[in-house]
């Protein structure tokens, strides 16, 4: 025997033209903590789904006007997120019939005549699934304002604005594919003639990569100025990493010092994507590049530096490797071709311009293709 004091107050739904089937549901389900709601027609019973919040519904198949079949397939056009579980009820005692419905978003079934033991059981079982499923909606709730929160967090720690540094001009874009995401950038002004850049990126997506980005990018911000070496200053940033990341968790990066007394640049690459830097003398683009391993995945690690001189009107464009790996509909990434000469037959955009136009050259080329990566890059004009 089942006491109505075990269970909360449930709404259900019963959408059945014939009003003895009806009576009987009512008469079965009152004592148990469920208010039932009628509807002898799919319309009304849509009707009702906006004026009501319901547990359940129970469907018969077979009714005027619109049947369950058409009542399902307007139920499932709802904008709403809750999960209300439905059973279908016929006398088609046949397995199309059962396998159209469930097809069409049915959770389960029942064989007139009712029975009033399958009746509870069958009831009470899509019940406990309504529950769980609530609380899961609950919880994922939660983790959506979570999430939110994160993502305001990150995008206050990467900066936006790069006023700070008067020399070179400075302008980038962070996209993530996700709510937070692993790539990042910085730039350091370390006195009045040295200016410092990085884009790095770490493996993987979602909370384990914005969390190892973000205690990657306090360490470069507090070990940047005591370095003016950026081989050394890379050895450094992995000997504090090594033995904090996941398993098989590794960070790329490239950072850079522009030193204005002398026009040039000193730069170190630890496994990331080659910067782009256009030439402005010589109308051309070079690959930066220098040897260096991963950060984090050996504690013996050599990192090159190396140098190269700066004049008027050179750009230094460094990225993660979301840009040259998006792909277009017929898998063709964008490639580093195709940047190097985006990049050269742009030097009249400048700043914010020059980034909005990259990322809208970028999507067109992608044609609503999904990007699978997230996109950092930094525009930086002498």
């Amino acid at each position: 025997m089942i006491k109505k004091d075990n269970f909360k107050k449930y709404n259900i739904l019963c959408i059945d033209d014939s009003k003895l089937n009806r009576v009987f549901i009512s008469n079965v389900l009152a004592n148990l903590n469920i208010t039932i709601f009628e509807a002898e027609t799919g319309i009304k019973g849509l009707k009702l789904l906006n004026e009501i919040d319901f547990d359940l519904i129970l469907l018969d198949i077979v009714m005027p006007e619109m049947d369950g079949y058409g009542f399902l397939k307007e139920f499932q056009k709802r904008d709403k997120e809750e999960f209300i579980p439905v059973i279908v009820m016929t006398g088609l005692d046949d397995l199309k019939s059962k396998i159209k419905g469930l097809s069409i978003g049915a959770d389960d079934f029942l064989i007139k005549p009712l029975n009033e033991e399958e009746l509870i059981a069958r009831v009470f079982s899509l019940l406990r699934l309504k529950k769980a499923n609530s609380e899961l909606f609950q919880k994922n709730q939660l983790i959506k304002r979570e999430l939110e929160a994160a993502k305001r967090i990150q995008q206050y720690i990467i900066p936006d604005n790069f006023d700070f540094i008067s020399y070179p001009k400075i302008s980038g874009i962070y996209r993530p594919i996700e709510d937070i995401g692993g790539d990042f950038f910085d730039c350091y002004k370390i006195d009045d003639n040295r200016s410092a850049f990085l884009i790095a990126d770490v493996t993987g997506h979602g909370i384990p990569a914005a969390l190892t980005m973000t205690m990657s990018k306090m360490l470069f911000s507090i070990y940047a100025e005591k370095f003016t070496n950026t081989g050394n200053l890379l050895k450094e940033i992995n000997m504090q990493l090594r033995g904090t990341l996941l398993d098989m968790q590794y960070i790329t990066a490239f950072y850079l010092i522009y030193d204005k007394s002398s026009n040039s640049l000193s730069y170190s690459n630890a496994g990331h994507t080659r910067p782009l830097f256009y030439k402005s003398s010589k109308n051309q683009i070079v690959a930066l590049d220098s040897f260096g391993w991963f950060i984090g995945i050996s504690d013996e690690t050599v990192y090159e530096e190396k140098n190269t001189a700066v004049g008027n009107g050179d750009r230094l464009f460094l990225y993660t490797d979301g840009i040259t790996e998006a792909k277009n509909k017929a898998g063709e990434d964008f490639g580093e071709v195709r940047l190097a000469r985006f990049i050269k037959n742009n030097q009249d955009l400048h700043g914010t311009e020059f980034c909005d136009t990259l990322l809208d050259n970028l999507n067109k080329f992608t044609e609503g293709t999904k990007i699978n990566d997230d996109i950092a890059f930094l525009n930086i004009e002498f």
